[in-house]
């Protein structure tokens, strides 16, 4: 693949490209350079455009099913991938990873219970709980950086500990790997959360929606392969991260224990939703069964490109901290401490015409904090970075 190629979207309803977050100011007199939304700029694998192409040649999109073919395609993908063995009864496809979230919550768990998530996370995580009538309860990553510029999260197991003893505390949220931190939670880290929440009877909900986008120094752990077939746990994925492909609502959940995935199938029964988006079982057969290369390269790529971005930022912002990631294509960094007064820090780079998800939406205590998406070619992000350090040096003229 040509990943140095920047797909045209604009004027195609991109969410990224013609639309900003929030109240943020709409820069008009600049060009945009948006690296907010986790999808990418680089075209599909061919192999999956042509799977839609011939899906769309008998001229009609209709109803259509899950056939084997989908089931097998996320069954050979994980054995191959992640060393997984999945059986076919145990995966649910779904129109998304956050909807799956939202399913389980809504048929696990009961209005008024608490969620255990762990920010700086995906702010889904926050509108999901509260949506569905539930409570956050907050297990805060740890943040160290001791060497002054690398920003390093752990996790607070004394606090993971006392909130899963609280009698309505009845489900974790894990992202894994994380987001917006971009970090793999080693196999340790992970059979501590699955103790903590089995002795607690605390329902364990794995997003692991990024597990594919893993560096050299990086290794990925399945939730599953820690818990098997028990109950209490579910693993939700999608090639959407992986493959480009967040618009053709192509997803699953991984629910072992028979009693457990048989009450979050009722939820989509009760909504009769389609079975399948038209070109789902196309897309994840084609992604899965075809295009593995595709997520080779991508890795590659993508760790060039976030070492050439913390290396920039390092150099030209004084006073930036930044991670250091190992997995995803997604960069957490500290700019409240920098130039521009930290409540400023995203209006200023919109301004500027770049366009950055706040801090603050993966948590309210994160003003000036920025995640920024890495998953584009690197002379685009070349341009942002310098439209970056412009932002940051003219600031106040």
């Amino acid at each position: 693949m040509d990943f140095n190629q920047l797909a045209q979207r604009i004027g195609t309803h991109s969410y990224k490209w013609d639309k900003v977050p929030g109240d943020m100011p709409v820069c008009t007199d600049k060009e945009r350079l948006p690296v907010w939304v986790a999808d990418m700029d680089f075209v599909c694998a061919p192999e999956i455009l042509e799977a839609v192409r011939r899906a769309t040649e008998c001229g009609v999109l209709g109803y259509k099913y899950n056939s084997d073919e989908f089931f097998n395609a996320v069954i050979g993908w994980m054995h191959r991938r992640h060393g997984l063995a999945v059986e076919r009864e145990w995966i649910v496809p779904i129109p998304g990873v956050v909807s799956g979230i939202s399913s389980a919550m809504a048929m696990l768990t009961e209005p008024g219970d608490e969620i255990i998530i762990q920010p700086p996370v995906y702010p889904a995580f926050f509108g999901v709980t509260e949506g569905c009538g539930r409570v956050v309860l907050e297990n805060r990553l740890i943040e160290r950086c001791d060497d002054g510029v690398t920003l390093t999260y752990d996790i607070d197991f004394d606090n993971l500990e006392s909130l899963t003893a609280r009698p309505t505390a009845k489900m974790m949220i894990l992202c894994s790997p994380h987001n917006p931190i971009g970090r793999t939670f080693t196999e340790d880290e992970l059979s501590r959360i699955v103790k903590i929440c089995r002795d607690n009877n605390v329902f364990l909900v794995s997003d692991e929606i990024h597990s594919d986008i893993v560096f050299a120094d990086g290794k990925f752990t399945p939730i599953l392969s820690l818990t098997g077939n028990s109950a209490g746990v579910c693993q939700l994925s999608s090639p959407s991260k992986s493959f480009n492909t967040a618009g053709t609502s192509t997803a699953y959940m991984i629910i072992p224990d028979k009693a457990d995935r048989e009450r979050v199938t009722l939820f989509w029964n009760a909504l009769h939703l389609p079975d399948s988006s038209y070109v789902s079982t196309e897309v994840i057969s084609a992604a899965y069964n075809d295009a593995e290369y595709y997520v080779d390269e991508l890795c590659e790529y993508i760790e060039g490109n976030t070492k050439f971005m913390r290396e920039y930022l390092i150099s030209n912002i004084e006073g930036v901290r930044i991670t250091n990631p190992n997995s995803t294509y997604l960069m957490w960094v500290d700019m409240s401490k920098c130039k521009i007064p930290a409540e400023d820090v995203v209006p200023a780079l919109c301004r500027n015409g770049v366009i950055t998800n706040p801090g603050e939406s993966f948590h309210k205590d994160y003003i000036g904090y920025v995640r920024i998406n890495l998953a584009s070619p690197r002379s685009f992000l070349e341009k942002a970075a310098e439209r970056i350090k412009q932002t940051f040096d003219s600031y106040g003229k």
